[in-house]
Formats: structure tokens, sequence, C-alpha cells
């Protein structure tokens, strides 16, 4: 398995049309947060073989998947779980991994698919209620946590999500990224 990091806008905008055609659109930000990311240094975009890409952040000791995806002629085989196999390699000295993940959808086939697959990869979903910040005030889904070496408390879910939303959600208010996270 091979990474190779991006570090051009072009490239960025070349994927972005990929994602717009795989995540939905009230999960996907705007090509001009993607470009902005390449300032920041914790933020990391890698190619997957030229088969997919990942996009990441590595913050307080852990590390938060912002998109993932593999180019669909080249999905089902397996793929993927070789991704989270070399993610779990080559951070096996963070605490874990934390995915967004599309809630489940008994009339959405694919919702269904997303969350078994991180489910047969190890990771499980976190007793909260998390919200994507978005357009529309903020999107329910659920926040997968793939444990490399902590199980994070409550205070530690919450000051990496602060800090995650610090960094990609630089556009929404402070006030507003507080009220969409709820532990129980």
């Amino acid at each position: 398995m091979q990474l190779s990091r991006i570090i051009t806008k072009e490239k960025i905008a070349l994927l972005y049309e990929d994602m717009k055609e795989q995540f939905p659109i009230n999960e996907l930000k705007s090509l001009e947060h993607f470009t902005k990311y390449l300032e920041e240094e914790k933020y990391y975009f890698f190619e997957i073989e030229d088969k997919g890409y990942i996009f990441l952040i590595d913050v307080d000791g852990f590390i938060w998947v912002d998109y993932f995806a593999i180019y669909k002629n080249f999905q089902s085989f397996g793929l993927g779980g070789k991704v989270i196999s070399f993610l779990k390699d080559f951070f096996k000295d963070k605490k874990g991994i934390f995915f967004e993940v599309q809630k489940q959808d008994k009339n959405d086939i694919n919702s269904i698919r997303r969350q078994n697959f991180y489910i047969k990869n190890g990771a499980y979903p976190l007793n909260l209620t998390y919200y994507f910040p978005n357009e529309e005030g903020g999107l329910l889904m659920d926040l997968f946590y793939l444990k490399l070496n902590t199980k994070p408390d409550k205070k530690e879910i919450k000051d990496t999500i602060k800090s995650v939303f610090d960094i990609i959600h630089f556009d929404i208010k402070s006030e507003a990224k507080n009220c969409l996270l709820k532990i129980r």
C-alpha cells in the first residue's frame, strides 16, 4: 500500500470533482475549504495508488479522517480494508482514529454498507449525538472510533472534536460549533 501526499490546488480540484459524485452534497465542504487546508500543517491530503484518496487531520494524538473514498471502478475489491490496515500500522503510535460516517438509512444501501465497512474493520460507533457542521446548521452523523492505543474518555472526545472543528470548520462561529455535540 502506498499513499502519496497531495500538495497542489490543481490536484485537489480534480479530486473534488470525484468527491461531488461520491459524497452527499450536505456532507461536502467547498473547494475553497480544501485549498485553504493546504496551508494547514495538521491537515493531510493523500492519494491511494491512483485508486482513491483520504484526507485526514493529526490532532491531539488522534487521527481524524475527514474524507475517504475509493474510486468507483476500484470499489468492492478489498482496497478500503487494506487502507484501514495501512492506517493502523502507519499511525500505530497514535491513540486512535475517528471517522465521520453517514447515518444508516434503510432506503439507502450505501449508508448501510459504509457503516458495516467500518465495523468490519474494527471501528465502533461512539455513544454521542454528533452533527457535521454544514450550511443547514448541522447534519446528524455517527462518529466511529478505531482504537489503536487508547479508548478516549468524554473530555478527550470533546476536546479533539473542538480542535478538529477549529481547523476544518474555520468559517463557523465557536458558539455554533459547541451546539453540534452531545455526549450521552
